[in-house]
Parts: structure tokens; sequence; C-alpha cells
């Protein structure tokens, strides 16, 4: 029992201490119109060429080739790069360094993008209609209660009747 005590009481101080990881930065992407994306990074290496990717989620065609980037003094890069977020609502983008390691992830959603951009046509819905589904359902639940409603004003003298030659009612 103590060594469990010892184990639980080591474990959670282990938790306690340890500091939460540190990532070498970050990557944004914004759509402020539906003619370009707006692209940052912060926290980078300061004064470091980095090379740039933005490819398209759906297809994986690349929608801004790579483009190099230079970080200034902080770390810091921004730029607005042309992509026609009607044809490619789904980006993802990308930070290398000259080894072509991967630092920073940032995809870009249909969500983020501003609501007046055009949207392609959306999948064709191909169920039933709803319509008479929604009726068949409501005229089941109908039948279903008339008949609770029946079997409840017979009860007990239904219940009597098909129960004769059975058990005598209990006597308190």
């Amino acid at each position: 029992m103590r060594w469990s005590r010892l184990l639980f009481g080591l474990g959670t101080l282990t938790l306690l201490l340890a500091a939460p990881a540190y990532g070498a930065g970050s990557l944004e992407m914004n759509c402020p119109r539906c003619d370009h994306v707006d692209v940052a990074g912060h926290g980078l290496e300061p004064n470091t060429t980095l090379t740039l990717i933005i490819r398209d989620v759906r297809s994986g065609q690349e929608v801004v080739p790579e483009t190099t980037v230079t970080t200034d003094a902080s770390g810091d890069f921004e730029g607005e790069y042309p992509v026609d977020l009607t044809k490619h609502p789904l980006l993802l983008g990308s930070v290398y360094n000259q080894e072509g390691t991967d630092l920073e992830l940032a995809a870009h959603t249909r969500a983020q993008a501003p609501a007046h951009c055009p949207r392609a046509a959306s999948l064709p819905y191909s169920g039933s209609p709803s319509a008479g589904s929604a009726a068949l359902a409501a005229g089941l639940l109908g039948v279903g209660a008339l008949l609770l409603v029946l079997s409840r004003r017979r009860g007990p003298s239904a219940a009597g009747a098909a129960g004769q030659g059975g058990t005598a009612p209990r006597s308190r």
C-alpha cells in the first residue's frame, strides 16, 4: 500500500511540475476578402529565410507555390497572397526552413472566409422527400395513441373476461 501511495504522489508531483512544451512559433491565415489570403508568422527564428507554401486541401494543388519569406528581428513576417477562395475554400499553409523541415502549419476553412464570398453549389439531396416521411410518422403516432386510449378504456372488463379460471384476487 505504501508503494502505491508513493507512486501516486510522485506521479502527481511530476504532473504539477511539468512545464508545457513551448512551440517554435505560430502561423496564421486570414481571409478578409474573397480574392486573397493574409498570412502572418510569429515567434519564428529571427532574421531567417523560410519557404511558404499554400495548398488546396481537397486537390493537393499548390495555390501559392514555394514563396520565400524573411522573418524580421523578432521572428515575424506578414504577406498577402492572391487566392480565389470560391475555387479553393479549404487551404493549408506550411512554413519550411532551408533544410525542408516543417516548422509550422496553418489551416483555413470555409467558415473563416467572409460571408459575402460566393460558394460553390451544395451537394444535391438524394434522399426521399421529408414531407411524406413526416406525415407518415405523424399518422403512425396518432394510430398508436388511439390504440393506447382504446386499450385503457377496455382495461378491467376485458382483463376480467379473459382471466376466467385464473387465480382469485388477493385480499389483504
